[in-house]
């Protein structure tokens, strides 16, 4: 638990939340057209070039841009400030780059346009950091030491199969570099968030993953350009601001 002093110089983009979790983390691709229609107020699909200049190694799908999924298993989730911890809890999260316009400034941020958990007390949580958290009390989780299958009908079906350890493996690039983005979020209230997102990885395979997601029309399937890790890791998250409080705030921020 943090003392009073600790408390007295906090600055929002401290570390707010942290935990331990194992997760299988893969890359889908989006149809540009579908997901221009339902991005917020504020965001676009990145350019190409900054794609290619922020995601070097990520190949490009015609008509396609990437995303984010993580099936995670969430462990020791506590607010750093009262070290009280949660229970043993399951989620679905996303990540979109996109790019967010503020006046004359662009920043490539992570959107995270819902969260999908069994776990009533992290829904109403989440609402503090202005996420779309979704209960779903009916979601099916089977997991192996090797292997995870997950389901939320009608709505996403996955599983996921470990590759055998070879070496000190890092998180695939593209996956870094999303969670190493600006996280952005677009509250039930329409308002708009950001905050930061670190993971740090004590562990990484390969997976090989199967999905099919069902999101505002679109269905979004894995394809021959479908690539995944597990990783094992400790994660932090700030307190969620507004624009100017997050890249603009009257401290320095490391």
């Amino acid at each position: 638990m943090q003392t009073l002093e600790d408390l007295k110089n906090r600055t929002p983009h401290d570390d707010m939340l942290a935990g331990d979790n194992s997760s299988y983390i893969v890359a889908g691709h989006f149809p540009h057209d579908a997901l221009a229609k339902i991005l917020p107020k504020g965001m676009s699909i990145p350019s190409d070039d900054v794609m290619t200049a922020r995601y070097p190694t990520l190949e490009k799908v015609e008509g396609k841009h990437p995303f984010v999924l993580m099936f995670s298993n969430c462990r020791e989730v506590h607010d750093v400030m009262t070290e009280i911890k949660l229970r043993h809890y399951r989620e679905l999260m996303f990540f979109i780059p996109v790019t967010y316009t503020h006046g004359n400034e662009e920043q490539l941020c992570s959107y995270v346009p819902v969260l999908y958990l069994e776990y009533l007390i992290g829904v109403i949580g989440g609402l503090y950091l202005g996420l779309r958290k979704e209960f779903h009390p009916g979601m099916k989780d089977i997991e192996t030491a090797d292997s995870k299958s997950f389901s939320i009908k009608g709505i996403l079906d996955g599983s996921f199969e470990k590759a055998p350890a070879n070496g000190n493996k890092e998180l695939d690039p593209f996956f870094a570099r999303t969670l190493g983005n600006p996280t952005v979020t677009a509250s039930y209230l329409n308002r708009t968030y950001f905050y930061t997102t670190k993971a740090h990885t004590t562990k990484v395979l390969d997976a090989s993953p199967e999905f099919e997601w069902n999101f505002k029309g679109s269905v979004i399937k894995n394809d021959e350009h479908t690539f995944a890790n597990y990783a094992e890791y400790h994660f932090t998250t700030s307190q969620a601001m507004r624009y100017d409080a997050y890249f603009h705030p009257a401290y320095s921020v490391e």
